[in-house]
């Protein structure tokens, strides 16, 4: 009789332990898909744009020459950042929306010494975009 005394006391912290354990399991896993950032605080508008020129080597070789005469003094040749701006021989840039990526390129963040290139054709813009989140830039880096 004592044992079933001490279950029904009991009971009350079990339900709600209980409904708090089912509570936690529902909740907390949407908070860890929650999205990431974009990408330098883009807009969300620009997740959804495709890069034109995405998986072609012509257009990463094109991107490959003009990040070498727009990009590379600060950036550095292999992409491992110098000066003012950061490495982008980063899983962080390479898999970065390329909208995102083409924004912030065009936009840039004088704040943090970066300038808007948006005077670039937006082929150019895109041909960079695509050098940069392909394989050759990974071989650049090395």
């Amino acid at each position: 009789m004592e044992r079933e005394e001490d279950l029904a006391r009991g009971a009350p912290k079990l339900i709600a332990s209980s409904a708090f354990l089912v509570l936690a399991t529902i909740v907390f896993p949407v908070g860890l898909n929650a999205q990431q950032p974009a990408f330098r605080n883009a807009p969300a508008s620009t997740a959804g744009t495709k890069n034109p020129y995405a998986g072609s080597a012509s257009a990463a070789a094109a991107g490959q020459k003009l990040y070498a005469h727009n990009c590379a003094a600060c950036h550095g040749n292999n992409l491992q950042g110098m000066g003012p701006g950061p490495a982008l021989d980063s899983a962080t840039v390479r898999n970065a929306k390329p909208g995102a990526l083409f924004w912030f390129i065009s936009t840039g963040k004088l704040s943090s010494g970066m300038p808007s290139w948006s005077s670039l054709p937006k082929q150019q813009l895109w041909q960079i975009v695509t050098f940069l989140q392909s394989p050759a830039s990974k071989a650049a880096a090395k």
